[in-house]
């Protein structure tokens, strides 16, 4: 968490679990932060697959023969909450996958890219939108696809862009606790901008001081009290 480091996965997944556990009717009742472990391990391990736009909806079928991945999710929460916030990394760099589940958008939120940076990263946003929709059959909520479907198009959100090359996970956290998702709206060119201020490096380093803060004084962290004491 040092300023110029990259954060490490367990920090991310840690946020998560926290703020799923946060009072409010935020994240008790409108948003549900799925942990990157699971998108990551599917995305590593059915690589060649995802690259492969002609596979066909039984082909994607991965996640319920994982069911490990599955352990540390609540299925109440996938089963009412209207969005899912999911972090993701991927070869070093992070972005925020947020799903509408009502209207059955998928949007990107990335710190170093407006626009998908190539076809092979919008075939893994299809590829996750897949996996999701397995999370939403496993709780027992019906299929998000139309017949025929087997994934959604990925919508690149332009916004503001990362000002170094090290803090795209202090960009994810800081949207997931903020960001209003029923702001984000439809489109199909990546070009559609939103009112989220851009942040300078000053605003970046007190925000990994504030995770911090949140981790060591969580009453989910069984040191609390010792952290308290020192």
């Amino acid at each position: 968490m040092a300023p110029t480091e990259h954060i490490d996965i367990q920090v991310v997944s840690i946020m998560c679990h926290i703020l799923n556990r946060t009072p409010g009717e935020r994240f008790q009742n409108l948003i549900y932060c799925v942990p990157p472990e699971l998108l990551q391990r599917m995305f590593e391990k059915y690589e060649h697959k995802w690259l492969d736009d002609k596979k066909k909806p039984q082909d994607f079928r991965t996640l319920l023969n994982h069911k490990e991945f599955l352990s540390y999710l609540e299925k109440d929460r996938l089963q009412s909450h209207r969005f899912l916030f999911a972090p993701t990394l991927f070869a070093r760099h992070w972005w925020l996958y947020v799903l509408n589940v009502e209207k059955k958008h998928l949007f990107v939120l990335d710190s170093k890219n407006v626009v998908s940076p190539s076809p092979e990263r919008t075939q893994m946003g299809r590829f996750g939108s897949n996996i999701l929709d397995q999370l939403f059959r496993w709780a027992g909520r019906p299929s998000m696809f139309r017949r025929g479907q087997n994934s959604l198009l990925p919508m690149y959100i332009n916004i503001p862009q990362q000002p170094n090359e090290y803090d795209c996970a202090v960009f994810v956290m800081k949207w997931m606790e903020e960001l209003d998702p029923t702001i984000l709206k439809e489109c199909h060119d990546g070009t559609r901008g939103h009112n989220i201020q851009p942040w300078t490096a000053v605003e970046l380093e007190k925000f990994r001081e504030k995770i911090v803060s949140n981790i060591l004084l969580s009453p989910e962290n069984t040191m609390r009290l010792d952290v308290i004491t020192e």
